[in-house]
């Protein structure tokens, strides 16, 4: 091969180099690494020998579990490939949920579909897996193994969850037999057939849409932000009236005063320089018999026009009559008769407040009805929160009262219309769990309640705020963890 060859060979993989993009944290999907270009799309790229001991090596060629996609040769090692998993499917359901958009039947069916592949593609090792399910950017659910739950019962819990979606009888019947059957240890591969059959008999399959996201309010935009934005020499209309409404008065009506005296001062000055005789005229008008000599009608225009500015200055700057007697007190101005009419007004003003004392104390021997526990509640929940963690043992103590006094409604802790849980750890109060955010959409976040007991079971809470207030929206079980 000659050098030229060479060269051109060299040039021909150019094209095909793994451009990095960004960084990706634990914290964004269940790989760290490098996001980087893949063939027609992206990849993951993260250091295979962080990945020694992950059971996805086995699942390279599979369609719904996670595999190493390729190998890149580094100098000092080598880096695996990955898919890009944005966002788990638990997520992704609430959000549907959330946004008043649910599944349609053509993504519901996809969705199951998906998942019971997935299972089956897992093998003799489906109930020993233990992971989560993950969208891909290009909406492919995939079973990522690492943190989560057991296989099997992840699986029966989404397709329990996607029956939210759905108010067709028969898809919620197909949907019940599926979680019925991956409850149990095994099925057979026939059942997931049948069970595929039916769902698309009643809707032709669909990609999954991932363009829907959960309402936020514009009021969660921060008015300092948006201030933040203009430059610092511009003043604003209402910085001027805060500053005016924060000085004092006397400074207020001298800084005016100054002004309307600056201004007709300096008007008064232009019509004196005015009215002096230019050079080369004699004021009798004798000097030059052949000229012309000019009215003085627009000199006495000019001058009333300039009182009448003036005049008007003084009567727009002019204080108010709620602020006249303070104005006259601060610049000493006022008369012997004004300060005997503001020493009268104090005295009746002080009348008025012993008299008002002396009625308090006549009905003092009345006593206001304590306040119940649910008053307390509700002020404490009137209170408004930055977040929903910051929210939520208000909301749990609500609850735990409403289960008490068996409040139907619960309006100091759910919203309107949602259902009340009758069991469970939301009802046990904040000190029977610790609480971690899942999602944060603005507006609304979900929740994920771990009990202190072992025994207990975990549950997951949709909270919405309405009015600076955090309420529950819904609650649901987690499915049980291994041991």
């Amino acid at each position: 091969m000659t050098q030229t060859d060479a060269t051109t060979d060299r040039t021909s993989l150019v094209p095909g180099a793994h451009r990095v993009i960004r960084a990706i944290d634990g914290k964004e999907g269940p790989f760290a690494g490098s996001l980087i270009t893949y063939e027609e799309g992206v990849a993951v790229c993260v250091n295979a020998e962080r990945l020694t001991q992950w059971p996805g090596w086995a699942f390279s060629d599979a369609d719904h579990v996670c595999g190493v996609l390729d190998l890149r040769r580094r100098d000092d090692g080598h880096d695996a490939l990955l898919p890009w998993c944005t966002g788990r499917v638990e997520s992704f359901l609430g959000r549907r949920q959330i946004a008043d958009a649910p599944l349609a039947p053509g993504e519901l069916g996809t969705l199951v579909a998906s998942v019971l592949r997935g299972i089956r593609e897992l093998g003799s090792e489906d109930s020993g897996a233990t992971g989560d399910w993950w969208l891909t950017n290009d909406g492919r659910p995939l079973f990522v193994h690492g943190e989560g739950g057991e296989a099997r019962a992840r699986t029966a819990h989404l397709v329990e969850r996607s029956a939210q979606h759905t108010s067709d009888r028969a898809t919620i019947r197909v949907l019940e037999d599926i979680t019925v059957a991956l409850r149990r240890p095994r099925h057979h591969v026939e059942d997931d057939r049948r069970w595929e059959e039916e769902l698309f008999a009643i809707a032709a399959p669909r990609a999954l849409r991932l363009d829907v996201f959960a309402p936020e309010s514009a009021g969660g935009v921060s008015a300092g932000r948006v201030a933040a934005t203009l430059p610092a020499s511009l003043p604003t209309r209402r910085a001027t009236r805060r500053q005016e409404r924060t000085e004092p008065h006397s400074a207020r009506w001298a800084r005016l005063t100054a002004a309307v005296r600056e201004h007709a001062a300096d008007l008064i000055t232009g019509l004196r320089r005015r009215a002096q005789p230019r050079s080369g005229e004699d004021v009798s008008g004798n000097a030059h018999p052949n000229r012309r000599t000019k009215s003085s009608r627009p000199r006495a225009l000019v001058l009333a026009g300039a009182l009448g500015v003036v005049v008007l200055l003084v009567g727009l700057m002019w204080p108010s009559a709620g602020e006249t007697d303070e104005a006259e007190a601060a610049s000493g101005a006022a008369g012997s008769d004004l300060v005997a009419q503001k020493e009268s007004s104090r005295e009746s003003a002080a009348a008025d407040r012993k008299a008002d004392d002396a009625g308090e104390g006549d009905n003092s021997g009345t006593t206001e009805p304590a306040p119940t526990p649910s008053d307390s509640v509700e002020e404490e929940s009137a209170m408004p929160d930055s977040d929903a963690l910051g929210a939520l043992p208000v909301v749990l103590v609500a609850l735990a009262d409403c289960a008490e006094i068996t409040d139907e409604s619960c309006a100091a802790a759910v919203t309107k219309g949602a259902r009340v849980p009758s069991e469970g750890l939301v009802l046990l109060g904040p000190e029977a769990s610790s609480a971690v955010l899942v999602e944060d959409y603005g507006d609304v976040a979900v929740v994920r309640l771990t009990p202190n007991d072992s025994a207990g079971t975990e549950q997951m809470l949709v909270m919405e705020r309405q009015n600076e207030r955090w309420l529950l929206r819904d609650v649901y079980d987690v499915a049980q963890q291994p041991a």
